[in-house]
């Protein structure tokens, strides 16, 4: 569980082999015969079908965490420099294409500096018969800090935790998350929406209330419940630990939330993939969730 926020109710590869959760990485680099035909045995395609488009000029690794019920896929993609990755984003590939965005689910921001274009490594990655993690490790000019995705045995949520280590002058910086609910969908036909434990967004776009701790994002037309899409997400947040707080609905779904300069901010997301919204929300509402 995570520390602040508790939820109750509802070859190539590295893995433990008897591990309940698995955590494997390719890394995609150009002549890497091996990694290549990791790549190919998997189901998540970057580049087409068939192809495989590794270049030295770019930083290219999956990043799964699979348990009996789901895995969460990861594209971390940036550019080589110096020999070292940066501008790494993180896109979400599975449980859905959608959803959360395939291109950056999450960004920190600090002083109109994005944390993912400074350095990065993937720090670590591990299985376990509980859980499952991967650390990513960003540093930057205005604010470093770490990424924790994590997955827990029997489970169908990722778990997030970013711990910052901030430039003395910094004030706060802001954590975005990024959602194309159910599909990209056509501009005419496209009616994005947003549920929170306390209400709906009007005309778009939501303050964030001391009350709320949770966010639906959907699309009413590209919906199970009509046949159409591929479901929505949803995410959980401490509501304690953050100053403040927007939503808005546009083309996607987009979160910004503010936190102080040393505050860990702890997450908990969901992709509801093929789930209709109405269920989406109900199952939400139906949650029992406790604050640290």
């Amino acid at each position: 569980m995570k520390k602040g926020l508790m939820v109750f109710g509802l070859g190539m590869m590295s893995a433990g082999v008897l591990a309940a959760v698995t955590v494997e990485k390719i890394e995609l680099k150009p002549g890497d015969e091996t990694a290549k035909k990791a790549y190919f045995a998997q189901k998540i395609r970057f580049w087409g079908t068939n192809e495989y488009k590794a270049s030295p000029e770019h930083y290219n690794t999956l990043l799964t965490l699979t348990n009996a019920k789901i895995q969460f896929a990861f594209r971390l993609e940036g550019k080589m420099v110096d020999g070292k990755p940066r501008k790494v984003a993180v896109g979400m590939f599975r449980p859905s294409i959608y959803n959360w965005y395939s291109g950056g689910f999450i960004e920190v921001i600090a002083n109109k500096q994005n944390l993912t274009d400074g350095e990065f490594e993937l720090a670590e990655f591990k299985g376990g018969a509980e859980s499952g993690y991967a650390l990513l490790r960003y540093t930057g000019p205005e604010v470093s800090g770490t990424l924790r995705l994590e997955l827990a045995d029997n489970d169908d949520k990722l778990q997030v935790k970013f711990t910052p280590s901030p430039a003395k002058s910094l004030r706060g910086y802001q954590l975005v998350l990024t959602s194309y609910p159910g599909a990209y969908g056509e501009k005419e036909k496209r009616k994005r929406e947003i549920q929170t434990n306390t209400g709906t967004a009007e005309n778009g776009k939501k303050e964030l209330t001391k009350s709320d701790c949770w966010a639906v994002f959907y699309d009413s037309y590209y919906d199970r419940k009509e046949n159409r899409g591929d479901g929505c997400c949803a995410f959980l947040f401490n509501p304690k630990e953050i100053v403040s707080g927007t939503l808005r609905a546009g083309y996607g779904c987009i979160a910004y939330l503010n936190y102080p300069p040393h505050q860990e901010a702890n997450l908990i997301l969901w992709d509801f993939k093929k789930w209709s919204a109405e269920d989406a929300i109900a199952y939400m509402k139906k949650l029992s969730v406790q604050f640290e």
